[in-house]
């Protein structure tokens, strides 16, 4: 219930159908938030702002994971380069297509995040870290 909501286990679901539920809840209350300041230009500009940002924003968790590891193992080059490509070319059609500012800006910054990414890449590849050392496990607990 709504009543014993701990934010500890937000996304820490038991059930498919409660996710479901938060998401279509969240989707409905935006939406008509949304509806009910669609006149007003500074909520628009507000809430398009928001939504470039976040995207900017996508690989941040990715960036700080690699740092966190002092590695990229398991991580795509292709996926990254794919990623850098894509939005470099975005940001060079927001520039010259003279797009709102905060296009330009959050395409800039999700391309330096991507090069960033890019970097540790390279740098974790050619300068391998100490590997961390792990507490051993008992038997049991081994994956099969």
């Amino acid at each position: 219930s709504v009543a014993d909501f701990d934010l500890n286990y937000f996304w820490h679901w038991s059930k498919f159908t409660d996710y479901v539920q938060c998401v279509l809840t969240f989707t409905g209350v935006t939406g008509y938030v949304t509806y009910l300041w669609l006149d007003s230009s500074l909520f628009v500009e507000t809430l398009g702002f928001l939504a470039v940002f976040t995207e900017a924003m996508l690989g941040v968790p990715q960036l700080y994971r690699n740092y966190q590891n002092r590695s990229t193992e398991g991580m795509s080059i292709k996926m990254v380069l794919m990623w850098t490509s894509g939005d470099t070319f975005k940001t060079v059609y927001f520039i010259l297509n003279q797009a709102p500012f905060q296009f330009s800006i959050c395409g800039l910054l999700q391309v330096f995040v991507d090069i960033a990414i890019l970097l540790q890449v390279y740098l974790y590849s050619h300068y391998p870290q100490k590997p961390v050392s792990h507490t051993a496990h008992p038997a049991s607990t081994k994956a099969l």
